[in-house]
């Protein structure tokens, strides 16, 4: 017979097993993660963001999320960001190996506050650790490990649970303070962090406690929500606002069918991949859950049955004395609402990474019936068995799987696209990234992008608005690959495909909520089919060059109709004088843009031209120096090699000297080419002078 000291040295060396376990269920899971690339927005906010370099953590604090991308701003998490700056330059691997060890490190917390909330079960490490390892290897997780931004989330859920945590033993003054501490931290990390505060509450009320309950809970209510206030005072001072409401996915949506519409994707997306997580999408869109009209949508109903069920269940076990089980299905829900568009629009139907900070919720229900059906007998033991082998080794080999998914954008597209076959949103991001290397086949993905399905904004016969973005990108994407290929005619129809949807977008916005200038996204459209007509157009003679000039005379003042300000459309009409032999008529369009937009690029690049049909080269070669010097990582090389070398020879002292150090940055050794070994010649030719 054991003594109770060797007894208790056992049980403590099972805890530390139990959680070594854990994280190393987690590298099991998620180790395909450790070798896989920048994929999605990891490599719009990570390896694409000139922000981030150099790492200067205090400059940084201060960017907002999308701050460097090109994208709308509103969102501030500066903890996940500076930590991927600080990572970047070790590569996607190394943040990989980060977000799968806050994975482990999750579950182990998770493991932790269960065993708290079930301190009076008999048998809680079991069924604490169970619940934790379930949650940990579902596959839903594969998007936090192999996503460079699900650091974001890792990071969010991490420290709402060690808030929780923190505060389940003595609550002194130090502990809250840990608590609000960690709370601040996790809404800074993702908006999802003020689940903080109901996550603290709920466990407060439904465990077993021997102090008084009413103080506990008013104190871990007052420092976790502290916590949230600092956090928004931060966000506040570094981008301005408190919140952002904006919601381009909904756009136009009545409330009855917002909420309909949330109702349906929980029960036919977001219950459905909770058990069969292969079918999950890295991005939904309404062709992958379509919107509803209303309640009478079956699958608006299911999700209401199914939300009230939970609901239901969780007052049932409370009120039986089933406090875990009470807890698990509550937090589920509690933890699912903020993204649900319930409450508030959120910018997105829905996602994988919005049921992972609930998961563990349903994970402990779970774990109950394992435990409970190894206990009464032979055959309800083989029964737990089963079930056990079934919820763990194989999700994590589902989880494994998923991951592998994302070792690179390329298969990740592939994947989506092979899951979402009538998505238009899926196949126009493949089909871009096929553009350069299987041309044929990115045309024909953004054919069968053209012809999907279309859903429809309740009420309306009107597309979402992504989704008609989706459109005219696939349009305007199949005309350019037809064009490169030289097939004119077929272009030529895609351009026109691509201008009526822009056309019915821009009728559409007059009533609904639309952000997107579509007016601005026509003109790019008729630029297109300008300059492809002014390109075919070149040796036709006779009635056939009228009928040209003609058309491309309506296009233009369609295009200038539109009163958006182009450079480009200036560059066109001016294109079309020349055409007609009409030298005034090019130099007056030119020179009234100059009047109007002299710091425009290409507005300084025609006046330059202009100026040297006038004799003035000097003026001109200034001019051309100046958007050289500003735009060198995108000019023309070929281009770029001319002009630094008719500057660096000519007789002006000033442009010579801008020319030679053009040249220097030409022959750069980094770039080894036929331009690079040009401008190094010429820069030795000027030096033997």
């Amino acid at each position: 017979m054991s003594s109770p000291a060797t007894a208790e040295t056992t049980r403590q060396d099972w805890k530390w097993k139990a959680r070594a376990l854990l994280v190393a269920f987690a590298f099991v899971a998620y180790w395909s993660a450790l070798g896989g690339d920048y994929v999605l927005d990891g490599a719009i906010v990570v390896r694409d963001n000139p922000l981030l370099e150099p790492f200067e953590p205090l400059r940084i604090a201060g960017l907002d999320w999308w701050e460097g991308t090109g994208r709308p701003g509103g969102l501030y998490r500066p903890v996940p960001l500076v930590l991927l700056g600080a990572l970047k330059a070790l590569g996607p691997g190394a943040i990989a190996f980060v977000n799968v060890t806050l994975l482990g490190l999750l579950a182990v917390l998770r493991f932790e506050l269960l065993k708290r909330l079930l301190a009076g079960d008999s048998k809680a490490d079991t069924i604490a650790w169970l619940a934790a390892m379930f949650a940990l290897v579902h596959p839903l997780h594969a998007e936090l490990a192999g996503g460079q931004v699900g650091l974001a989330d890792n990071l969010a859920n991490v420290l709402t649970t060690a808030a929780a945590l923190v505060l389940a033993g003595r609550q002194t003054m130090g502990k809250l303070g840990a608590a609000a501490a960690f709370a601040a931290l996790a809404v800074l990390s993702k908006e999802s962090g003020v689940l903080v505060v109901p996550l603290a509450l709920l466990f407060e009320l439904l465990r077993e406690t021997q102090e008084e309950r009413g103080k506990r809970v008013l104190r871990v209510g007052l420092a976790t929500a502290g916590g949230v206030a600092l956090a928004l005072a931060v966000r506040l001072a570094a981008i301005g606002t408190l919140a952002s409401a904006d919601d381009p996915v909904h756009a136009g949506f009545p409330l009855l069918a917002r909420l309909a519409s949330a109702f349906a994707a929980f029960s036919s997306w977001s219950l459905t991949i909770l058990v069969a997580p292969w079918k999950q999408l890295a991005v939904v869109g309404f062709q992958d859950v379509p919107p509803a009209e209303s309640f009478s949508d079956l699958r608006a109903l299911a999700g209401l049955a199914a939300f009230l069920a939970f609901g239901a269940g969780a007052l049932f076990a409370w009120r039986r004395g089933a406090r875990g089980v009470a807890f698990g299905l509550a937090w589920f829900l509690i933890a699912w609402l903020p993204t649900s568009n319930l409450l508030v629009p959120t910018g997105a139907i829905a996602a994988s990474r919005f049921l992972a900070p609930g998961l563990i919720g349903l994970s402990l229900p779970l774990a109950f019936v394992l435990q409970r059906g190894w206990e009464p007998g032979a055959l309800a033991r083989a029964g737990a068995v089963v079930l056990a082998l079934g919820c763990g080794p194989a999700l994590a080999f589902v989880a494994w799987n998923e991951t592998a998914a994302w070792k690179n954008s390329r298969a990740l597209l592939e994947s989506q696209a092979a899951r979402a076959p009538q998505s238009a949103y899926e196949l126009l991001d493949l089909a871009r990234a096929l553009e350069s290397e299987a041309p044929a086949r990115a045309l024909e993905l953004y054919e069968r992008a053209l012809a999907t399905t279309e859903a429809h904004v309740p009420g309306t016969n009107v597309p979402p608005e992504d989704l008609l973005e989706s459109y005219v990108q696939a349009a305007l994407g199949a005309g350019q690959l037809a064009e490169r290929a030289n097939d004119v005619a077929k272009a030529r129809t895609r351009y026109r495909t691509a201008i009526e949807i822009t056309k019915r977008a821009e009728t559409a916005a007059s009533v609904l909520p639309f952000r997107e200038d579509w007016s601005r996204q026509r003109l790019v459209v008729l630029e297109k089919v300008i300059a492809l007509d002014l390109r075919e157009m070149r040796e036709a003679t006779g009635a056939e060059r009228s009928a040209a000039l003609e058309r491309i005379a309506v296009d233009l003042d369609a295009a200038e109709a539109l009163r958006v300000r182009s450079s480009e459309l200036v560059r066109l009409r001016a294109v079309w004088f020349d055409r007609q032999g009409d030298t005034a008529g090019r130099r007056r369009v030119i020179e009234a843009a100059w009047a109007t937009d002299p710091g425009d690029a290409l507005v300084r690049i025609l006046w330059a031209s202009e100026l040297r049909q006038l004799g003035r080269a000097s003026e001109a070669l200034g001019l051309e120096l100046e958007v050289l010097e500003q735009q060198f990582d995108t000019y023309d090389r070929s281009r770029a090699l001319a002009i630094a070398r008719e500057a660096a020879t000519g007789s002006d002292p000033a442009h010579s000297a801008r020319g030679r150090a053009l040249l220097q940055r030409l022959a750069a050794p980094g770039r080894a080419d036929d331009i690079s070994a040009e401008a190094a010649r010429l820069l030795r030719s000027l030096s033997s002078r």
